[in-house]
């Protein structure tokens, strides 16, 4: 048997086709995380970074970083183009600074490709061919990403290149209408040719720090020559008879889903315990010093100074053989700068103002950036595989999987667990799905009760194998996400 859980129909479609033609489950990883760039545009890129946790059952779990580095060198601030775009969200509006400043070195291509060198069973051409076919015939656009293409319409607005691409007759591609990307299969064709090496210490890389250098960006092309992916040394968790395996530093998702199970654990009130843990641990600096207090076996390392991790989503692949992957990546909003000639946008992991508070490029140069991506697995009281999931929702991330995995642990089935209600605290308003569901909370608290399942808590896509073998998937219904097992 075999399942996936997706973001996107076409994601999941993609990854069906190359384990119906045999490929394992990173085969299929691989395959899906291309079909993002044209299915899920706003989330995934060339551009783009993240973080992968796999299973195998020679190997066990593993790690993968291919998150998003800083630039070695700061450059000229007065100059640089930096500027703000107001988003409108509709009951409020939200600064974001893009612009070839905002951009971080992105770690996706390089990530893939050491997937592909690791694990992959078939050539890197099958793996890519159902991802050509989408870039000729073009992806409808569905619900989700015509809501996100509607935030983020002044960042895509921005570069001329694109208006024939997000938009039509002068305003922005409408729900089913085929979203094309004439550059996609021409790229496609230069990464099966010339792999990742092409794109860091070739001509893309190249191309970016030249555009950096001259536009007031702040990337060189000693950036993308000396970037590197990965393989990390997870977090194993015990929690009740369950061995939870998350993402290590720079990920910070993985150490605060542990943090807050930890305290959800000591009375069962989601709202006390999520309440505490973002009360408690503020800063990278405090959480990796709760890690080494509450959790030091753990030997949690946070790597980095700076987060970013919004425009996040995420799929999983469990296959017929026990391999699984659970995938999350994210662009931030992007940066307004497509790479000429591949219609790929790059990210802005560095303007966001309230992941930097000592002001805007106060980042440390050359290092990597932390993310609230939480990637994850679980392990039964055998040491078998027994669940994978993930979640796009920014801050939100490691609270909104933390909850999945107790209502599954309290006997829900999986779609049910899913769609339970959530709980999350963003400053001094309790923020919940129903307030029916309540248990004591801090009285200062406002409470604010969702009448509707919204993408504020997240998008859970998970997979879940049964007693019997059967592979049950689930995707969230928040962010419209697909499913299907076979």
């Amino acid at each position: 048997m075999q399942s996936i859980s997706a973001g996107h129909k076409k994601t999941l479609e993609t990854a069906q086709i190359i384990l119906e033609n045999g490929g394992n489950a990173f085969d299929a990883a691989i395959a899906a995380a291309c079909t993002m760039f044209i299915a899920e545009p706003c989330m995934s890129s060339a551009g783009a970074a993240g973080f992968a946790m796999l299973y195998s059952p020679q190997q066990g779990p593993q790690m993968l970083d291919f998150f998003s580095q800083t630039p070695r060198k700061k450059g000229n601030i007065e100059q640089c183009d930096f500027y703000p775009i107001e988003v409108d969200f509709g009951n409020e509006q939200e600064i974001f600074h893009v612009g070839r400043a905002s951009m971080a070195v992105p770690g996706l291509i390089k990530g893939i490709f050491a997937l592909y060198n690791q694990y992959a069973s078939m050539p890197i051409k099958d793996l890519l061919a159902p991802v050509k076919q989408f870039a000729k015939e073009g992806v409808a656009v569905d619900t989700f990403q015509y809501i996100d293409m509607g935030l983020l319409e002044p960042i895509l607005a921005v570069d001329p290149s694109m208006r024939d691409v997000f938009f039509k007759d002068g305003r922005r591609l409408l729900e089913n209408e085929l979203l094309k990307m004439p550059n996609l299969h021409s790229f496609l064709d230069f990464l099966e040719r010339e792999e990742d090496k092409g794109f860091y210490e070739g001509e893309i890389g190249q191309l970016i720090a030249q555009e950096c250098q001259e536009n007031g960006g702040f990337l060189e092309r000693a950036d993308f020559e000396n970037y590197q992916a990965f393989w990390r040394k997870p977090l194993l968790y015990k929690y009740q008879n369950k061995t939870i395996c998350l993402p290590n530093g720079p990920s910070l998702g993985g150490a605060l889903m542990t943090l807050c199970l930890n305290r959800y654990a000591q009375d069962q009130n989601w709202s006390k315990a999520i309440y505490e843990t973002r009360e408690k641990y503020t800063s990278i600096g405090s959480i990796q010093a709760g890690m080494n207090l509450e959790l030091p076996a753990l030997e949690y390392q946070s790597q980095g100074s700076s987060i970013s991790s919004k425009g996040t989503s995420h799929f999983n692949v469990w296959d017929q053989w026990g391999n699984a992957i659970a995938f999350t990546c994210s662009l931030g909003e992007g940066s307004g700068y497509f790479i000429p000639g591949t219609d790929m946008q790059m990210n802005n992991m560095l303007g966001e103002s309230f992941l930097l508070p000592n002001g805007f490029h106060s980042w440390q140069e050359n290092v990597r950036l932390n993310s609230m991506m939480t990637p994850t697995l679980y392990l039964n009281d055998a040491n078998e595989l027994e669940y994978l999931g993930g979640s796009g929702g920014a801050g939100r991330i490691p609270y909104m999987i933390a909850q999945v995995i107790q209502y599954i642990q309290e006997g829900y089935s999986m779609q049910e667990a899913t769609n339970r209600a959530r709980t999350f605290v963003l400053d001094d308003v309790l923020h919940t799905e129903s307030i029916a569901s309540l248990k004591a909370f801090p009285s200062h608290l406002q409470i604010k009760e969702w009448t509707e399942k919204s993408l504020f808590f997240g998008g859970v896509h998970s997979i879940l194998k049964k007693k019997d073998g059967r592979l049950i998937a689930a995707a969230d219904p928040r962010r419209f996400g697909a499913s299907y097992s076979f």
